[in-house]
């Protein structure tokens, strides 16, 4: 079975894009994209974002947006566990130091926090391929009649 799926690594960190769907019992399957993020020393906590297809439409503009003018932009989900509300936000960053353009992914769940450096080739097909996920997840598996 082949997966859609694209990682972008750091030095210290990274973050996997892949197709996933939402399973909930007694409702039907339907398609959404998730966002791995992770560091790369052994035994490191990770942090998993799961949008819907619309959303991953909507991060494709913002990465393009923060690429043409250097900026910050975001997507925020908040949900109640078992230990209360949980908020994480995921930002997509344009920015320029020192005469240089730079570009990264981050999540921020609670005290945990992840950044994601991307080179410029990399940030801009994680949008693209952000905007193909977006058509190809977006699906409801329909009972048979």
């Amino acid at each position: 079975m082949r997966i859609p799926r694209f990682t972008v690594y750091a030095k210290e960190s990274g973050v996997e894009i892949s197709a996933t769907e939402k399973r909930q019992t007694g409702k039907p399957d339907e398609g959404r994209i998730a966002l791995r993020f992770f560091r790369l020393a052994s035994g490191s906590h990770q942090i998993r974002f799961v949008v819907e297809p619309w959303e991953a439409f909507e991060l494709h503009r913002k990465i393009l947006a923060v690429h043409a003018t250097p900026g910050k932009e975001g997507l925020t989900h908040k949900f109640d566990g078992s230990e209360g509300e949980t908020v994480t936000k995921l930002f997509v960053e344009g920015y320029e130091r020192n005469g240089k353009k730079g570009y990264a992914f981050s999540i921020q769940r609670a005290e945990e926090s992840i950044n994601v450096a991307a080179p410029q080739g990399e940030f801009l097909f994680a949008a693209e391929f952000l905007r193909q996920l977006s058509v190809a997840q977006s699906w409801v598996e329909q009972a048979e009649r």
